[in-house]
């Protein structure tokens, strides 16, 4: 009869049964884990709690677990702690507004095999604060340097200002939203993530809030820091009388600084002040090129200026046409013409005199709709050369209807 039992598959798995119930036990037993009684096997089990509350609402309390002591079959016993894993204890507090409350709590997908089940404690107390959604701006700071030979510009910021929320007292001691980004060893231009933090006013993190976005794309423009820039010459000062200036050249006219990045150069160039006072011949000077805020050098530091004096010479321009600029659909009334006294080098006034064309007498009709208007007339002449007189000073037009 043995020898038939032992050869029995289903007699086997039920005796394996019996003896792996009987060892969980024995274990179970010496570690105070459960207790059978004549209801069943009881296990305790520790839960968090999840409080529910409205949209409007934000739980400010600790909320403490609860010890479900369950009561099952000693059969179901040895899964119970697997199904135990989907059990959740909840507690309700929507609807409620701000607030302190006591709530029950409740279990939910409790196992079918339990018997019964008693939760300790079986209420809690939350605290509740109303919601609030602000905006806050975004500071950027910046740490590291990058490559040698490289300057790095003016951050640019996929998002300068970002919503925080949360319970209104944990909002308002919010004093700014904060992210670091990183610079070190940076050659070339470069998009980086970077997460944000709400800070109080002593810069420590805010718990409690939420940041949206949570991260935001910050580019890091990165060039190299030296830049080719073009030298122009800024002629201050008057001449000694009967002279004027026909020309003045800078030797090199190009230089190579260092600090600014090629956006931030002046798009004329770089302006070399060149001082022609009282100056009755030509002559050469060595003149320092200056440096902008945010350059740390330049090379050559000083550039030759050469400065061409010649005597001054005076010329009657007449019959110079007067055009419209500005506007269509406007009419010159008068006058049509005007005589054009220039000074300058005589090199320059000579010209002048040979190309005639070359001096322009216009008035600037920009915003005339309707109606007539006496305009200024402005008169465009050759570089070197000034206007000593104009013989009308203003000219009228009409707009056509």
């Amino acid at each position: 009869m043995m020898d038939r039992l032992l050869n029995n598959n289903v007699a086997l798995r039920i005796i394996a049964l019996v003896l792996a119930c009987i060892l969980w036990l024995a274990v179970h037993a010496e570690q105070g884990g459960s207790q059978q009684t004549s209801t069943g096997v009881t296990e305790s089990f520790e839960l968090p709690v999840r409080v529910e509350t409205s949209a409007d609402e934000v739980l400010m309390s600790q909320v403490p677990t609860v010890t479900a002591r369950v009561t099952t079959s000693l059969l179901r016993l040895p899964t119970l702690a697997n199904e135990m894993m989907k059990v959740e204890i909840v507690a309700d507090a929507q609807d409620l507004g701000p607030g302190t409350y006591t709530l029950h709590v409740a279990a939910v997908n409790m196992p079918a095999g339990v018997r019964s089940y008693a939760l300790a404690p079986a209420t809690i107390t939350v605290t509740l604060e109303p919601k609030v959604t602000v905006e806050r701006p975004v500071r950027l700071s910046v740490v590291g340097a990058p490559s040698q030979g490289y300057v790095l510009g003016k951050p640019q910021l996929g998002a300068g200002v970002v919503e925080i929320s949360g319970a209104q007292s944990s909002v308002q001691s919010v004093a700014e939203v904060a992210g670091v980004v990183d610079a070190s060893g940076l050659s070339q231009t470069q998009t980086k993530l970077v997460d944000l933090l709400p800070l109080d006013g002593a810069g420590k993190a805010v718990p409690g809030v939420t940041v949206t976005p949570s991260a935001i794309a910050v580019t890091l423009p990165v060039t190299s820091a030296s830049q080719t820039v073009a030298l122009v010459p800024a002629v201050t000062g008057t001449p000694a009388a009967g002279y004027a200036i026909a020309s003045v050249r800078l030797e090199p006219a190009r230089a190579v600084e260092q600090g600014l990045p090629a956006g931030q150069l002046p798009p004329g160039g770089l302006r070399v002040p060149v001082d022609v006072t009282g100056l009755a011949k030509s002559t050469t000077v060595s003149i320092p090129v200056p440096l902008l805020p945010g350059m740390t050098g330049v090379s050559p530091a000083a550039v030759t200026a050469v400065i061409d004096v010649e005597p001054s010479a005076l010329a009657t321009l007449s019959n110079i046409p007067v055009t419209i600029t500005g506007a269509t659909g406007v009419r010159l009334i008068g006058p049509r013409t005007v005589t054009v006294t220039v000074t300058g080098a005589q090199s320059a006034v000579q010209a002048v005199e040979k190309d005639v064309g070359a001096v322009q007498a216009y008035v600037d009709a920009s915003g005339l709709s309707r109606g007539t208007a006496s305009l200024p007339i402005l008169v465009h002449l050759p570089e070197g050369l000034s206007a000593v007189s104009v013989s009308a000073r203003t000219a009228t037009v009409q707009a056509m209807p």
